[in-house]
């Protein structure tokens, strides 16, 4: 069944909180809020924005858990799927949502349902002509001969080492680009991979981080020139969500030595990075470091220390980064996974998990964001 609504949006409102330090959070009940928003945070390191969810609450199961969104831009839409199920990493479907106004409203479909491997692409009936390609998380997603063919490719083994494919392709010239990582007894690597044919099969092109000490997972990439890159990869074993940049300056061919970037300024997990027009590069990450962003019953703790989803950037090809300013809040650390389109003008479409409450589960939301809010 498809179902489509519009969704709540509040305008963006100006910072009052002034002075509230990490070991000093303030406490807000969200009721308290305009518009009764249960999601708008505001702090001396948050940003003013708009934020609503994907999906209407009284169209979902209720004690689902949602999350782990994946988004792209096609033709001016916004398309992507998250997993619902029971727990986390344990889904029983992925549900496919588009946007044709921006992010305003959405019309969703359950597009996987796990224990038949049935697809329901409809939302992409009118999208999709003969010979157009899109990828969203393992699925490669084509028409050919007016019909919509589905794919899986989650994995790919170099050697002893099985990668799984992360992060959302890249195009460059005539490939497309994205990373993997996998493990072999204690080393960690991540490795670029290519295709040739969108995104239909996958091929290892070069090893962007590896260590034995290190764990090394998740990555993204962006294509900051011709033949530079830039890679941020997470890695699970330091403190304070530790994330390592890694450059290449010969078309991913070579990378060079993973630095670890300083977490006062740049952390946390599932890493998400969008290059704008104007050469700015945007970092999104899940930050599970400091106090829970929101109290057990569900107030918003007003502090730049606490668990969220955080923006960086950087107007010099990525030598240097601004520190982050956080979005939203999560509860505890079950939340993350943030997702950026570029809609132009300086504005950015974002979409997350995040758990809100001690008693409820994870819900995908979504918000608008101008970038010269990361000003103020």
């Amino acid at each position: 069944m498809l179902f489509s609504f519009r969704l709540k949006s509040i305008s963006i409102i100006t910072l009052f909180f002034i002075g509230i330090g990490a070991t000093n959070a303030k406490e807000i009940d969200s009721k308290d809020l305009k518009n009764n928003s249960v999601d708008l945070c505001l702090s001396p390191q948050d940003v003013g924005l708009k934020k609503s969810s994907i999906y209407s609450k009284s169209l979902n199961f209720k004690d689902t858990y949602d999350a782990f969104p994946f988004v792209i831009s096609y033709k001016g839409a916004i398309i992507g799927i998250y997993s619902s199920g029971v727990a986390h990493a344990n889904s029983d479907k992925q549900v496919m949502f588009r946007s044709d106004d921006g992010g305003k409203t959405f019309k969703t479909v359950d597009f996987l349902i796990n224990k038949n491997n049935s697809f329901n692409t409809s939302l992409l009936d009118n999208l999709l002509v003969d010979g157009d390609s899109i990828n969203l998380k393992v699925w490669n997603i084509r028409k050919e001969k007016g019909m919509i063919k589905v794919t899986t490719i989650n994995r790919v083994s170099v050697g002893s080492v099985i990668y799984s494919l992360w992060s959302r392709p890249v195009q460059s010239n005539n490939s497309l680009y994205r990373t993997g990582y996998g493990f072999n007894n204690k080393t960690s690597y991540v490795g670029l991979f290519e295709s040739l044919d969108k995104g239909g099969t996958w091929k290892f092109k070069s090893m962007i981080a590896q260590s034995d000490n290190l764990s090394f997972t998740e990555a993204d990439i962006v294509n900051v020139s011709e033949s530079k890159w830039i890679a941020i990869v997470r890695e699970n074993k330091g403190r304070l969500n530790p994330l390592y940049q890694v450059i290449s300056s010969d078309n991913g061919i070579t990378w060079s030595k993973p630095n670890l970037l300083d977490p006062a300024i740049v952390s946390g997990r599932q890493p998400n990075l969008v290059k704008l027009k104007n050469n700015t590069i945007i970092l999104a990450t899940g930050d599970r470091a400091g106090s829970s962003g929101y109290t057990n019953d569900g107030k918003l703790r007003l502090s730049s220390n606490t668990t969220g989803i955080k923006i960086f950037r950087s107007t010099d090809s990525g030598k240097t980064w601004s520190v982050g300013k956080r979005v939203s809040p999560i509860y505890s650390t079950d939340g993350g996974q943030p997702f950026l389109v570029d809609q132009g003008n300086n504005n950015l479409f974002i979409t997350w998990y995040a758990r809100q409450r001690q008693s409820s589960q994870p819900l995908i939301l979504s918000c608008d964001l101008n970038i010269k809010s990361l000003d103020k």
